[in-house]
């Protein structure tokens, strides 16, 4: 019986090469499974790189055939995928989002709540949270501009989560802004806090990585040392958080 462990999945996304992307993902996949990890986090907009002008011809549903490879890696492994991309909502503009493949082999959604930026102009916002539960933990889904509004990890604090995710794409500019905000929240709420960034993606924005997990007290647990591809994971020994890099 392994300990439960959570990892951010430091990934590079090729612009609007949805297929390379997910074989990406399948690797890292693959590691984490190596390392018992239960719940794989990955950056915002992971499938698709983070290029919002290209997400009404990128958008996709849940059901779409292309992630059936990374369902089945789910299933066989028994690990919780969060993977980002653009998701159909019946209007022109679509949303945010990120699919939850379960390791049960379903699917679930999020529509990202709170949008920055230019981000406006080509997404639509969602209105609903989504808590995932795993091994007796209670796991609330953000994507990157949702932190920085303090009433989303509290909405997820209220519903009981003990810990809080958020997929990102940051680069130094905004990393210097939004990081500090999650070690607050970890602290705050008492929530184990983990944030996955790109790696060195290939397309019109440089992400710094530095993917990190921070503890309920809001000390830092570990942190990727730069843009490499790699997991930052977290394993629960009893009330007892630690956390390690792996490069892939």
């Amino acid at each position: 019986m392994h300990n439960f462990k959570i990892a951010a999945g430091q990934i590079a996304s090729v612009r609007g090469d949805m297929d390379r992307n997910i074989a990406t993902h399948a690797m890292a996949m693959a590691a984490a499974a190596v390392h018992h990890v239960s719940v794989l986090v990955f950056p915002e907009l992971s499938l698709t790189g983070y290029e919002p002008d290209l997400a009404a011809d990128l958008a996709i549903s849940a059901a779409d055939e292309r992630l059936a490879p990374l369902l089945g890696l789910a299933r066989q492994h028994q690990i919780a995928a969060v993977v980002g991309a653009p998701l159909r909502n019946g209007t022109a503009k679509p949303s945010l989002g990120a699919i939850v493949l379960t390791a049960s082999g379903g699917t679930r959604t999020y529509h990202k709540m709170h949008l920055g930026g230019s981000e406006p102009t080509y997404f639509t916002p969602g209105e609903t949270p989504c808590v995932l539960a795993v091994a007796g933990h209670t796991i609330g889904i953000a994507i990157c501009a949702d932190s920085a509004q303090h009433t989303h990890p509290q909405v997820y604090a209220d519903l009981g989560a003990n810990i809080y995710t958020a997929g990102v794409f940051l680069n130094a500019e905004w990393y210097a802004t939004d990081v500090p905000r999650l070690a607050r929240y970890a602290a705050r709420y008492g929530m184990l806090t983990v944030m996955a960034n790109h790696a060195a993606s290939v397309g019109t924005y440089i992400s710094v990585g530095k993917s990190a997990v921070w503890a309920p007290d809001g000390a830092i647990l570990a942190q990727a040392e730069g843009a490499e591809n790699a997991l930052v994971i977290a394993t629960n020994h009893d009330a007892a958080w630690d956390a390690e890099v792996i490069r892939i």
